[in-house]
């Protein structure tokens, strides 16, 4: 499958056998098996991957949406 990463990433295997590592800015192929797995969704679904296979003119689009930060809840400071 042919992608664009905005970060650096650690694709793993559905069995956990293998992984590969995608670069921030990457644009290229990767394997079959690596998109294949809930965590390669989550990323597309977020926003962090972009799989390519769309035009040109949705591609920029996509690279400059901004990405969905995940952070934990702040804990409220006790006074």
């Amino acid at each position: 499958m042919f992608i664009l990463s905005k970060r650096n990433v650690i694709l793993p295997s559905s069995d956990g056998s293998r992984t590969h590592f995608v670069l921030k800015g990457f644009i290229g192929n990767i394997p079959d098996w690596a998109a294949e797995t809930k965590y390669f969704e989550a990323l597309v679904a977020d926003g962090k991957i972009v799989p390519t296979a769309m035009p040109d003119k949705a591609l920029q689009a996509a690279e400059e949406k901004s990405v969905k930060a995940r952070r934990g809840k702040a804990e409220k400071a006790a006074d």
